[in-house]
């Protein structure tokens, strides 16, 4: 009886939480409407270049491939060997999960649910989302450190240099977590110590020692490749709406929102990634009405559509084990 009610009350939490997210997206988004000039926005979707969006559309289901084959990596140094069809299927699901669907279940815990599929020691790769996940983010922020290395006065300073201290730190941190060696030296600091004493923390660094250093090193360079095709579909988008910038900024503005989608404060960074976007690349001379277009087109490309095809698949996968089931009870 209590944990029928504990498991109530944690789904009844999570509902709220979920509200909550769409409420906190809703008010974004609508003081982000107030600021701008409606009609103006309505023109830079109207004289969208459909040829550069296509390419944009392109780029984001090679990206999902790519994804694919990066979390292939780190399975496969579990010895959970799995196809790359396979995994971009389970990809695409998780963006149901995370992007249209406002439930409890997140695309990362859909993900290890359809994993469990296929073999019965996925549990032992729970770890693989999560590091995924960093690996991905670690590619990223090193693309940004080039730009900012070769293209210092591309973005504002300011903002160059909370870049650079903010993505340095983080790519030390990642490096820390794959080398025991310089885990364990950094830890002589005090207030490291206290850091890494954690639990979660703690928990991080040993995720990471669970892969080999030739699995991780091998999924980050194939994470530079999935971040350069990102960047090339924030390109695209931008391009195809009027932006006329130079890459740069791209790579260094598509990792920094990056950043600050990773706090779940909104349903599916809805509100959050606009603000970003309006905020910096108006910086750099996009109108507003353009940078918001880029958002929410990039919204749209890189995660509705991705996300109505794995309803396809998961409804479809669904639907069949129903027939398979009744099948059987014939």
């Amino acid at each position: 009886m209590d944990s029928f009610i504990l498991r109530n009350n944690l789904m009844s939490r999570k509902q709220l939480f979920n509200i909550l997210k769409i409420v906190i997206s809703v008010a974004l988004i609508g003081g982000i409407l107030y600021t701008i000039d409606i009609p103006t926005l309505v023109n830079v979707f109207r004289n969208a270049n459909a040829g550069w969006l296509t390419a944009a559309a392109a780029l984001m289901f090679l990206g999902i491939v790519v994804r694919a084959w990066r979390w292939q990596i780190l399975l496969n140094s579990l010895q959970i060997f799995v196809s790359i069809r396979e995994l971009t299927r389970i990809y695409l699901i998780g963006f149901l999960f995370n992007n249209l669907l406002p439930s409890g279940l997140g695309g990362d815990a859909i993900r290890m649910i359809e994993l469990n599929r296929h073999s019965d020691h996925a549990g032992n790769a729970v770890t693989s989302v999560l590091v995924d996940r960093l690996i991905g983010l670690f590619g990223a922020l090193t693309l940004a450190l080039i730009a900012l290395a070769f293209r210092w006065n591309a973005v504002p300073t300011e903002i160059a240099y909370v870049s650079l201290i903010i993505f340095g730190g983080i790519i030390f941190g990642g490096a820390a977590l794959m080398s025991e060696a310089l885990y364990q030296w950094v830890r002589k600091i005090a207030f490291i110590r206290k850091i890494t004493d954690i639990k979660f923390v703690n928990s991080l660094f040993v995720s990471f020692q669970t892969y080999s250093l030739a699995s991780l090193g091998k999924s980050y360079l194939v994470s530079l490749l999935f971040n350069a095709i990102l960047i090339a579909m924030n390109v695209a988008i931008g391009t195809g709406l009027g932006a006329n910038i130079a890459l740069a900024h791209y790579l260094v503005f598509v990792p920094l929102t990056s950043l600050v989608l990773v706090l779940p404060i909104s349903f599916a960074g809805l509100g959050v990634r606009e603000g970003a976007y309006v905020y910096l690349f108006s910086q750099v001379g996009v109108a507003e009405e353009v940078a918001l277009g880029m958002s929410l087109m990039i919204y749209f490309i890189g995660n509705v559509i991705p996300g109505l095809l794995g309803g396809v698949i998961y409804f479809w996968r669904s639907a069949r084990g129903v027939k398979t089931i009744a099948d059987a009870n014939k």
